[in-house]
């Protein structure tokens, strides 16, 4: 599955982008060219969603799709997919489970509300059972403490509270596919019962280490997508991730520009005041204008900018701001046409729209 999903995502750069660019999506690296990118290329299902890949191994298969004669590079170094790879996507794609996916709205929430269920599920089975000494799942200090406070505030109908998991979670599995359901269930440690690893779950169903991890994600964002959009229906699971839900994900840093911003400051104040680059600045209000509806493109350029970047980049079918400022012959700056782009790419407006 992995050299599906490697393939997917060199057809989707389009050449324009190396294998750095495939890393830093999926291990939803925080900056804002990946940002931008992974909605310019439509890959926002995908971003953070394989954080402990690191770079060789997805060189080692990059080699292997290239052995396959999958793929092929320019001489700049980005890849791109031959015909036969093109024909291997088609077959594949359609074998595994990618709608689940969602990694820009749950990759800043997943691995939270996962933990925190985990361990919670593990304490409350082991306490309940009599036994108060056992290896926690997880060390993470805010994940224990989070569960310690659940705890505290459970342990008087705790035999209820399991049983209401077990029923809202087994509701949940019943619709996803079954090896999926299988795999959530075998990393579950219980009383006496403890998780299967990623590496003797890639051994039971034969896939790589890394097939298992999106299917974790998987299964895991699918919880999520259920869990927020019927919180009455689960209303225990919900009580595991509620905290974490943001309307507009942004980074901890981009946060704060906005609440500068939307009290009326100028980026030359803002800068002054955060003792920050301009040009982080800008990368926070491309950040922004990626994510928040209520975005005002016109703060920042007019209409009559906007409508010449937009023309240029329909006509051109790309997001290299390279081509792009060169064509519009350096009229505009790389902000300008970055900003409108975001906007572009997040309202999917053309010259035809409200540009």
């Amino acid at each position: 599955m992995f050299e599906t999903l490697t393939l997917y995502c060199v057809q989707q750069y389009k050449g324009e982008r190396s294998l750095s660019a495939i890393l830093h999506m999926l291990t939803g690296k925080k900056s804002s060219q990946t940002f931008q990118d992974v909605h310019a290329y439509g890959l926002t299902p995908f971003f953070g969603i394989h954080r402990s890949l690191v770079r060789k191994d997805l060189e080692v298969t990059a080699r292997n799709l290239k052995q396959k004669g999958y793929l092929k590079y320019y001489e700049n170094g980005n890849p791109f997919l031959t015909d036969k790879g093109k024909s291997a996507l088609q077959n594949d794609w359609c074998n595994y489970p990618f709608s689940s996916l969602n990694g820009m709205h749950y990759h800043y929430m997943d691995q939270t509300y996962w933990s925190r269920l985990l361990l919670f599920v593990q304490t409350a089975s082991n306490i309940a059972m009599g036994e108060h000494q056992f290896i926690p799942v997880h060390d993470q200090k805010e994940i224990i403490n989070w569960v310690k406070r659940k705890y505290q505030k459970e342990h008087q109908f705790l035999q209820q509270h399991l049983q209401g998991i077990y029923e809202e979670l087994s509701h949940i599995l019943t619709q996803i596919p079954n090896h999926l359901a299988e795999m959530i269930v075998y990393r579950m440690t219980g009383y006496h019962r403890y998780g299967f690893s990623k590496e003797q779950l890639a051994l039971k169903y034969e896939v790589s280490i890394h097939d298992i991890s999106i299917y974790l994600t998987m299964a895991i964002h699918f919880q999520l997508s259920s869990i927020i959009t019927y919180p009455s229906t689960y209303p225990l699971l919900f009580s595991y991730c509620k905290d974490c839900i943001d309307d507009v994900p942004l980074t901890q840093s981009a946060k704060k520009s906005k609440e500068w911003l939307d009290k009326g400051f100028s980026i030359e104040y803002i800068c002054r005041i955060r003792n920050l680059k301009e040009s982080t600045i800008q990368d926070h209000i491309v950040e922004i204008a990626l994510v928040d509806p209520t975005f005002s493109l016109y703060n920042f350029v007019s209409l009559e900018t906007a409508q010449d970047i937009s023309r240029v980049a329909k006509m051109l079918n790309t997001n290299r701001l390279k081509a792009i400022k060169q064509t519009l012959q350096d009229k505009y700056s790389y902000f300008q046409i970055r900003v409108v782009l975001a906007t572009i790419q997040k309202e999917g407006l053309h010259e035809s729209a409200n540009i």
